[in-house]
């Protein structure tokens, strides 16, 4: 990664390079207006507040269908949002909920294809009934996508916490100590009795 959260011109930028790199690994074929909306997902969800009262997807689904206009349609795209959000940048965590992952998968396209026809507009094209139609027909290819930028920010992340202890082991800055316990590493060269007595 040549940048990283911190330096990055704004966190949208920062995903848009992230989910553009890898659906070019992948192949996925994702449109740009894919791409787009894909980066802006992960921007909203990371400033995701707690209004929406519905707890699960089915709970979204019951409000989509109830109410109409507006309000039908940001229902519909809360239940894909949060489908494709869970399922690809927090696949792991399904495992261990009643419902598997193809639930997900099958919810988040059916709420993107729903919400596409209620957009579509006679005799126009391209709009944003386009981009949920493509989310709704890629929507596996989409999660894969997200799958795989969370694997490169772990890694990342990972890579980071490695350079800050080679950077400790070498110079033993108190700065780098300090960084290390605030991301859960207790710094210790080798041969050092554990400090904590773990």
């Amino acid at each position: 990664m040549s940048r990283n959260l911190c330096t990055a011109e704004n966190l949208f930028d920062f995903f848009h390079a992230q989910v553009d790199a890898a659906v070019s690994r992948t192949g996925n074929g994702v449109s740009e207006d894919g791409v787009y909306y894909l980066s802006n997902l992960l921007v909203e969800r990371g400033r995701v507040s707690k209004e929406n009262s519905a707890d699960t997807l089915v709970d979204l689904r019951i409000q989509a269908q109830e109410r109409d206009g507006v309000g039908a349609i940001s229902a519909w795209r809360e239940l894909g949002d949060k489908a494709l959000y869970e399922s690809g940048f927090f696949r792991s965590s399904l495992h261990h909920k009643s419902v598997g992952v193809d639930y997900y998968l099958s919810m988040g396209a059916a709420a993107y294809d729903h919400l596409s026809v209620i957009l579509r507009m006679p005799g126009e094209r391209g709009g944003l009934d386009s981009v949920y139609a493509e989310l709704a027909a890629g929507f596996v290819s989409c999660s894969e996508v997200l799958q795989r930028v969370r694997a490169a920010l772990r890694a990342h992340t990972h890579s980071d916490i490695l350079r800050l202890y080679e950077e400790w082991v070498e110079t033993a800055s108190p700065a780098a100590a300090e960084r290390l316990r605030e991301l859960g590493v207790v710094p210790m060269r080798p041969g050092e009795d554990d400090p904590q007595g773990c």
